[in-house]
């Protein structure tokens, strides 16, 4: 007995050994052979992602007040809303194209590992490199995807609150906020849990930029205040309360960014970073408060502070915020002086954009717009966090700058003959108008009304464009004078009652009828409203509906256009685009819509498919050795067709008599049948040699007109 027991003790130790020594020699090889390799490109991949930004080295944020209320397109309202904030997340084509073939290294690695070595210790950091890799490519759903299976297979795994931060922006980027939003939630839990205080940072950043975009500061502050009541780490209490206080100062609360910020010394220990920006934007806020000898004494003690100095442009920055309020005067020369020798010493910082840019506001905020635009322009150089307003104003006070110089031509014009006088006048309230626009995407609304009504007061009576102007000018009214408003929608439901703007009127003013309602024409209508604000799965929505229940509307084909041209044109995805092309040639081969698509589509289709496309369809059954020689630059094509075939041209009668002219057939300017055969054959020939679209270039109707 005790010999069995001992062989059998001893068989069950082997075999466990044996078993152990199996999953310790997949773990090394599957470490060498792939996993090693996949965290060294990724870390590659992120080095040159660094370098591009300019490194993310540790170093001071730039903070601007006003920025967040300086009226950027941030999207729609509800579930499906798109936050600005997440641009900086994004990772554009110039970016990834010298490392995409290390991405799709990651990927075949990673594959390999899951497929090969499914119980190794590495298939969690091979799921999550894979979810990266795939976030880096704009690829939200296999990125999702590779996030959801390591959080149901690893949930208390060391990158699961990772993997729930990644899958709360794969949410958010495909405008599923709900969604976003309640994986934020979890992931500050599971990053609690496993104290991971970064996570629990970048958590709480987008939760914060969300409430701002939102307009909601209580609720952008409160989740810090909630990780600093609950934390008892001093040193990252500090970094939270520096967010609070920035949070204030961003938003223009300045006495609540003033106590936020001394806390951060006064209660807590912040490194070295914390405690820089604690003291830089706790002087920019008393800047603000007009506090200006307390603000240039903080500056003073920051510039002899050795442990700052590699940060000192920050300050210098800040100090040129401090000469503007203490000069008052914008265009004071020692202020002038002051900033050109910042942009010498500190070429292209982005704490000397933002600077650029907070002057630039002010000179518009005076009206100055000529000497703003400068500023503006400065701004916009490089991608710094002012970059996207810069741009902006710049785009705007440089049309606003074009009108008034399209204007001033119109009024400098001698007319010399009074039939002219009326063209001018309609070509010069177009301009007038076009300002009107600037104005009003400038938010100034008066300026604005007042333009639209020069315009409308400038042009013929006989004018088609003036109803546009009175539109205008009635949906500007309709907040702050609705009488008015309404005024003006009786005009123009009177005056111009078969324009889509007279038609506008009188749906505002309830004037049509049920059943004087065309549906496919409110559905286009709807559909192009959500395309214009970039809510495209309603858009679609709408435009399907149309070619689903009213398919012998004359808006049928017009929404499936549309669609096509949403598709390419704005929402990037040319397999759908292509797609509602081809059911608007299938369905509607005659309509003006599927005649300009068409050679795009088939060319699109072609090179698709791999399909070599010749100079012309009429070229495809050359023959083989003329083709090539017409392709290496020598007579055309159909010339030497002719050329080797003249007696192809010749119609002769029975027993060689001459064809008689034809009514309705020959030419009625004379000639015989073989004379107008010639002339079909060289207008066929003038189209040869016309250039054929590139196969990188996108599809080019022209956008779908409105009904």
């Amino acid at each position: 007995m005790t010999s069995r027991s001992t062989i059998l003790s001893t068989s069950l130790v082997l075999i466990a050994l044996a078993t152990s020594g199996c999953a310790w020699f997949d773990n090394q090889t599957t470490y060498f052979n792939t996993y090693y390799n996949m965290e060294r490109i990724m870390k590659y991949v992120k080095g040159e992602f660094d370098f591009i930004d300019e490194g993310r080295r540790e170093k001071p944020r730039v903070l601007v007040p006003g920025l967040d209320s300086a009226d950027v397109d941030k999207g729609v309202d509800g579930g499906t809303r798109t936050y600005a904030f997440l641009r900086a997340f994004m990772i554009d084509k110039a970016k990834l194209q010298p490392v995409a073939k290390q991405v799709d290294s990651i990927l075949m690695k990673g594959s390999k590992i899951l497929s090969r070595s499914p119980k190794t210790d590495y298939v969690e950091g091979s799921l999550f490199l894979m979810a990266e890799s795939y976030f880096f490519r704009q690829e939200w759903i296999p990125s999702q995807q590779k996030c959801i299976e390591l959080i149901e297979r690893y949930a208390d795994g060391d990158q699961s609150p990772d993997a729930h931060l990644l899958l709360s922006k794969d949410y958010l980027m495909q405008r599923k906020v709900t969604q976003g939003k309640q994986m934020l939630s979890r992931t500050i839990d599971v990053a609690w849990y496993k104290d991971r205080y970064d996570i629990l940072s970048e958590a709480y950043r987008i939760q914060a930029e969300m409430a701002l975009e939102e307009g909601d500061l209580d609720g952008a502050v409160a989740p810090y205040k909630q990780a600093i009541a609950q934390s008892e780490d001093n040193e990252q209490r500090a970094k939270w309360q520096v967010d609070v206080a920035s949070l204030y100062y961003r938003m223009g609360r300045y006495e609540l960014a003033e106590e936020s910020f001394r806390k951060v010394d006064d209660l807590y220990t912040p490194d070295v970073l914390a405690e820089f920006e604690s003291q830089l934007y706790l002087g920019a806020t008393l800047v603000r408060l007009n506090r200006l000898d307390e603000a240039e004494e903080i500056f003073d003690e920051l510039e002899d502070n050795e442990n700052y100095i590699d940060w000192v442009s920050y300050i210098k920055a800040e100090r040129l915020a401090l000469e503007r309020a203490r000069q008052g005067d914008l265009d004071a020369p020692a202020l002038i002086a002051k900033e050109r020798a910042a942009d010498t010493s500190f070429i292209g910082r982005p704490e000397l954009m933002a600077q650029a840019f907070q002057k630039g506001m002010s000179l518009y905020k005076q009206n100055q717009y000529e000497e703003a635009l400068v500023y503006f322009a400065k701004a916009k150089v490089i991608r710094t966090p002012v970059y996207e307003v810069s741009s902006k104003y710049y785009t705007l006070l440089k049309q606003w700058e074009d009108q008034h110089r399209k204007v001033r031509g119109y009024n400098n014009v001698i007319i010399e003959r009074e039939s002219i006088r009326d063209s001018i006048g309609m070509m010069k309230s177009k301009e007038i108008y076009a300002l009107g626009r600037v104005h009003e995407q400038l938010g100034n609304a008066d300026s604005a009304l007042f333009y639209y009504r020069m315009a409308f007061d400038s042009t013929a009576a006989w004018d088609k464009e003036r109803g546009k102007y009175l539109y205008s000018q009635a949906r500007l009214l309709a907040e702050t004078d609705p009488e008015a408003s309404d005024s003006i929608y009786m005009v123009l439901n009177e005056r111009y009652p078969n324009s889509s703007y007279g038609q506008e009127a009188s749906t505002t003013l309830g004037f049509l009828s049920d059943a004087a309602v065309d549906d496919a024409a409110e559905l286009y209508r709807s559909g192009m409203s959500f395309r214009r604000i970039k809510d495209y799965e309603y858009a679609s929505k709408q435009f399907n509906r149309i070619a689903a229940d009213h398919r012998s509307s004359p808006y049928a084909p017009k929404a499936l256009y549309a669609l096509g041209w949403m598709y390419e044109r704005d929402a990037s995805n040319k397999d759908s685009a292509l797609y509602y092309y081809g059911l608007l040639i299938e369905r509607y081969p005659r309509s003006e819509y599927a005649k300009e698509v068409r050679p795009s589509v088939e060319y699109a289709l072609a090179k698709m498919n791999n399909v070599e496309v010749a100079d012309s369809t009429l070229l495809r059954d050359l023959d083989e050795d003329l083709y090539k020689r017409a392709k290496a630059g020598e007579e055309g094509v159909l010339q030497q067709l002719i050329n080797n075939n003249p007696n192809a041209l010749q119609v002769n009668g029975l027993n060689g008599m001459n064809l008689p002219n034809i009514p309705g057939v020959t030419p009625d300017g004379g000639g015989t049948l073989n004379d107008m055969l010639k002339n079909q054959l060289n207008n066929v020939k003038s189209t040869i040699g016309v250039p054929q679209p590139d196969s990188t270039q996108t599809l080019t109707p022209p956008p779908p007109k409105k009904p």
